[in-house]
């Protein structure tokens, strides 16, 4: 009895030893290889290296819950793929490889290769991981009474990402901080959005130029706490002075010549109205000094300021 339970023993254990053998000869690997695709973009998923032997047979599906994409059988044909998948796969058994194209987040996820040998089976996993571009961020500012809000918006970017700001110089906390921060996804495409927005004390830095960031996508720098520059301010102070020194002159040689045009006129006396028609010819020619001095003024402080 003891003896025909160990010779019992023996053979079961012999028949595991084969079974085991021959699953690890079926499926010799179970390694995942990753690849990335892009909303929209195509990818092409390798099921095997070995380009050297054609397989009898070649098929992708998704696990949990099984769903067939596509495949190839050498001697018969195989079932239609998953409605998800029409029309947006092809395999080629002879490179091993199966494309997709018209990229949707639902395709993210695991895929199982099965490739059919004569005398063995091979199984590959590829974790397929889908992105979708931020747009380049828009930023708008707003200062107001020493102090700057900035906000930094983006959308249309998978998966959901958190703005990163870029202040130069660096600011030390104290000065700077995150107002709001937060982020939507659309019902449809089911891509992010997202929004930051920050507040700057300009009393410790008169000039600041910063950016933002979402995922990759950089937002053009901008200047903030930007102060009149101080030569400018001199320039034109100095400016003004002079051009009031100058109206006073001018409006003093203005009374000068208005006097001794009357003393003339007195002196006269009686020279007819041709004198008095030719004096008011050139008073309507004559230019008013004060008219040239704005004028002049003010070509002068739209050239400094631009």
């Amino acid at each position: 009895m003891t003896v025909d339970y160990r010779m019992c023993a023996r053979r079961l254990l012999r028949r595991c030893v084969i079974l085991f053998l021959v699953s690890v000869q079926f499926i010799q690997s179970k390694d995942v290889t990753m690849v990335i695709g892009e909303v929209g973009g195509a990818v092409t998923l390798p099921c095997t290296s070995d380009i050297q032997r054609l397989p009898n047979h070649l098929y992708v599906q998704r696990p949990d819950p099984n769903k067939f994409i596509n495949g190839y059988h050498k001697t018969r044909d195989l079932p239609s793929p998953h409605p998800e998948y029409a029309n947006r796969t092809q395999v080629d058994h002879t490179q091993g490889t199966m494309r997709l194209w018209n990229i949707r987040l639902s395709d993210e996820g695991l895929y199982e290769c099965h490739i059919g040998y004569p005398t063995k089976n091979n199984q590959k996993n590829i974790q397929l991981r889908v992105t979708a571009n931020y747009s380049i961020p828009n930023v708008t500012v707003a200062c107001d009474n020493g102090s700057c809000l900035v906000t930094c918006s983006s959308d249309n970017g998978y998966p959901r990402r958190d703005v990163e700001w870029s202040l130069n110089p660096p600011l030390n906390q104290s000065h700077w901080g995150v107002v709001n921060s937060s982020g939507g996804t659309d019902p449809v495409s089911m891509l992010f959005s997202v929004f930051s927005s920050i507040s700057i004390n300009c009393s410790s830095e008169p000039r600041l130029n910063l950016s933002c960031a979402v995922g990759g996508a950089l937002s053009q720098e901008h200047t903030v706490c930007r102060h009149p520059d101080i030569s400018v301010i001199s320039v034109i102070s100095a400016v003004s002075v002079i051009a009031a020194v100058l109206l006073c002159f001018l409006v003093l040689v203005s009374s000068s010549k208005k006097k001794k045009a009357q003393t003339a006129r007195g002196n006269q006396g009686g020279k007819g109205p041709a004198s008095s028609e030719d004096s008011k010819k050139r008073n309507r020619n004559r230019v008013p000094p004060l008219i040239l001095l704005v004028d002049t003024h003010q070509i002068i402080l739209e050239t400094l300021v631009n």
